[in-house]
């Protein structure tokens, strides 16, 4: 009924001659559907409703009331769902419901505009005040052995709870569902193996026919610097890291994986396949220390290609002058100096050793997508006739064409989307394709998207980059979607989170004992464990409770992540910087995997410092606002939740992303 009620909106925008691809429809996924039933009971409860007249009031508003009444008779009559056509009477209930949660929204989100005074001061505190502590770790898998051993009952009622939810690396809940993994197989040209190739391949006199060519928009002297620069920069510096990282200050770079990354693994040689590690079925298992995320110069956001060939342009031709002869227009090539070919020489070879290393690299990863192609039908076609004694078709040998081709060749092992973008190198590569929408008419798509994105095709090839210059071709050989375990199989993970579980109170438990040392002493956490070989104290910071966000690129601030400490959250920074020097305190990070002995060393600046910067800040009030709306976004998660928990909403399976 949804989707009834998105078309009948865009046929009616189109008879009242407005845009339909311009207007906020509403979103057709499972969980949004469902999440707009539960607020509009919700809404029920609170005694909203919504008339007739003001459905007829909202139509008249969307169709700029240029719709008669009879028309949108016609268009109702051609709405069907199936085999079944769609009733007035369907129509509008459907659509009274989803102004009724619209409503409710609304209701909730003006309950959060403007802030308090003092919640302003509380954000800029928690963006503008560092802390240096002490810790002692005390992670929960160390006293996991001192947990009895539970019984047969109680681990298959533990899984049962938990078999449908996707391990979450920062969720203190465990899961026991297996996530998607997939295998690929790539081949990487290395920017530093071609480049220098085709390098020596450049004669003199195709650098003097490009520096005649272009001298009037590349190479003027430092008296024109500034119109130079840009039109060289545009030419032959978009494979720069630093031209991507301008790009991605005026657009925002889109999601790279979804989920946390986790660490990746010892690098591999060059060449070589993913490394391999045991999967685990529970969150719980946390490395030493998180991934750190994909650098942000690896995501561009709608920027030039890294490998235009601007050669293929052809150069603004000079304006001509207004006034013969004038002293302020030069009206020949003869009054404007140029910077001498020999100091641009090295540049220009540079430049045009990249453009015919792109085309030979554009060449051999045709004819290797093209092998790939046919292998994919023959493959398909073998597995659809069943033949018997029939041998299936051999696929393009990846290590032979990397050897012929001074490429070098990857498999990776059965993993998931976060394992592939934690491993780097291809993980975190992308591609530039054609968006009309886009400001520059091309967008960044992440390669993580092309190989684990839904309706992906398996031997399909994809080409990518990343901000290095390298440039792959890969494609998918194996897809495992998720599943849930039986219970039998998923046995040794589930009592492993038991033990976690359990083992919380107990991991406290030592924590507190290692704060009440302290206390009693009345010295640094270092001093009152000297002498002790099972716990250490270490020291970390300053770190402040929030790192900053980019308020020009959208980005809102998030918890800052100081080393020494294992993804730190809310209940982490909360008892730090409710500390005074010298106090302590217990928590536990954000999955609780760990619980730290906190002690607290030093607040900087002073408060009086910080109330004075607080007051010159009133002049740039984006980022505390950016840290109001991440607050605000929390507390709407929150009150999702409390519904779904109050009407006993339970997913069996996740929810679809896409329409029916």
């Amino acid at each position: 009924m949804r989707a009834a009620v998105n078309r009948f909106l865009i046929e009616a925008a189109a008879a009242a001659g407005r845009d339909p691809s311009r207007l906020p429809l509403f979103p057709e996924s499972e969980e949004a559907v469902v999440r707009t039933m539960l607020v509009a009971e919700e809404a029920r409860k609170n005694g909203l409703v919504v008339s007739d007249t003001a459905i007829n009031d909202f139509l008249a508003q969307w169709t700029n009331n240029l719709v008669r009444p009879e028309q949108l008779g016609e268009i109702i009559a051609g709405l069907r769902l199936g085999p079944t056509a769609v009733s007035q009477h369907d129509l509008f209930e459907a659509l009274r419901a989803e102004l009724i949660g619209r409503n409710m929204l609304f209701m909730f989100q003006t309950g959060f505009s403007g802030d308090p005074p003092g919640w302003r001061w509380d954000y800029f505190r928690r963006l503008g005040q560092a802390a240096t502590v002490e810790l002692v770790a005390v992670p929960v898998e160390s006293v996991a052995g001192e947990v009895p051993t539970p019984s047969e009952r109680d681990l298959r009622a533990f899984f049962e709870k938990y078999k449908n939810d996707l391990p979450d690396p920062r969720s203190e809940k465990p899961g026991f569902r297996e996530p998607r993994r997939a295998k690929y197989e790539y081949l990487v040209a290395k920017r530093d193996v071609y480049e220098p190739e085709a390098a020596k391949e450049v004669t003199d006199a195709e650098i003097a026919a490009f520096y005649e060519k272009n001298k009037a928009t590349m190479f003027r002297a430092k008296s024109d610097e500034g119109a130079a620069k840009d039109a060289g920069d545009k030419a032959g510096g978009a494979g720069d890291a630093k031209d991507v990282k301008a790009e991605e200050e005026k657009q925002p770079a889109a999601p790279a994986a979804g989920a946390e990354q986790a660490k990746p693994e010892a690098a591999a040689p060059k060449g070589a396949a993913i490394p391999s590690r045991s999967i685990q079925t529970v969150a719980f298992r946390q490395p030493a220390a998180e991934a750190k995320p994909a650098a942000a110069d690896a995501k561009p956001a709608d920027a030039k290609p890294a490998d235009a060939t601007p050669s293929d342009a052809k150069p603004a031709e000079a304006k001509p002058t207004e006034k013969a002869g004038s002293e302020s227009e030069p009206t020949s090539d003869t009054a404007i100096e140029f910077e001498p070919l020999e100091k641009v020489k090295d540049k220009i070879r540079e430049q045009l050793a990249r453009e015919r290393s792109n085309a030979r690299v554009d060449a051999v990863f045709t004819a290797v997508a093209g092998d790939l192609t046919r292998y994919a039908e023959d493959y398909a076609l073998w597995q659809a006739r069943q033949a018997a004694n029939t041998a299936a078709p051999a696929p393009p040998d990846i290590d032979v064409i990397a050897q012929k081709q001074s490429l070098e060749a990857g498999r990776s092992k059965l993993v998931t989307a976060e394992q592939a973008v934690a491993a780097g190198g291809i993980g975190q590569s992308f591609e530039f394709i054609p968006d009309p929408g886009s400001r520059f008419g091309i967008r960044q798509q992440n390669w993580i998207d092309a190989i684990f994105g839904q309706n992906i095709m398996s031997l399909r090839p994809v080409t990518s980059r990343d901000v290095a210059g390298n440039r792959y071709l890969s494609w998918r050989t194996e897809d495992q979607p998720e599943f849930t375990p039986t219970f039998e199989a998923a046995r040794e993970g589930v009592e492993y989170a038991w033990r976690v579980v359990e083992g919380r109170g107990i991991a406290r438990g030592k924590a507190e004992a290692i704060a009440a040392q302290a206390r009693n002493a009345k010295q640094s956490l270092e001093a009152a464990l000297a002498g002790r070989s099972d716990v250490k104290a270490v020291q970390a910071g300053p770190f402040t409770w929030m790192s900053a966000g980019s308020a020009a690129a959208g980005v809102p601030p998030s918890v800052s992540q100081p080393a020494g400490v294992e993804m730190p959250g809310e209940e982490f920074m909360k008892a730090v910087f409710a500390l005074e020097p010298g106090d302590t305190v217990v928590a536990f990070n954000e999955p609780r995997t760990v619980c730290y002995c906190i002690r607290l060393v030093s607040l900087e600046p002073p408060l009086s410092e910080l109330r004075d910067r607080f007051l010159e800040a009133r002049k740039d009030p984006r980022p505390i606002g950016m840290l109001a709306q991440a607050e605000f976004s929390e507390a709407f998660g929150a009150w999702i939740e409390g519904l779904e928990k109050r009407y006993g909403l339970t997913w069996i399976r996740q929810p679809r992303v896409g329409g029916r």
